[in-house]
């Protein structure tokens, strides 16, 4: 019965930290998000060194409004942020970011958003 009891408290220890993990990320991507829409890459790095994260391993997890961390830069018009992104991503990860099937150059022509210096700096990263 006593080790019923353990784990049953190892269990619910388990189950809160799994919990609070979630929350964590939730406050992680959030924090980024914000940081994306201000195009504050100082803060961008602060949220990244602080949790030991790199762009390149988070990306493709990471959604702002629906939209990868470069398409959320392209629509906020943060240029810094978004030439920052480029930078640190490999131009194969960005030239497979797609929007709903749609390859995001394409979005970006068909969005309005075609002329945006983010968007100039992936053209150039894809085609280096």
């Amino acid at each position: 019965m006593k080790k019923l009891a353990m784990v049953v408290a190892a269990s619910s220890v388990l189950l809160s930290a799994t919990s609070l993990t979630a929350v964590a990320n939730d406050s992680i991507a959030e924090g980024l998000c914000t940081a994306i829409s201000a195009d504050d890459r100082q803060r961008l790095r602060t949220i990244l060194s602080n949790h030991n994260m790199r762009v390149r391993n988070i990306y493709t997890s990471i959604r702002c409004n629906n939209y990868s961390m470069l398409q959320f830069a392209i629509t906020a018009e943060a240029e810094q942020v978004g030439e920052m992104l480029t930078r640190q991503l490999p131009a194969s990860v960005i030239d497979d970011d797609t929007v709903n099937g749609e390859h995001i150059l394409s979005w970006a022509e068909s969005t309005g958003y075609g002329s945006s210096a983010v968007v100039a700096a992936v053209r150039n990263r894809i085609s280096d």
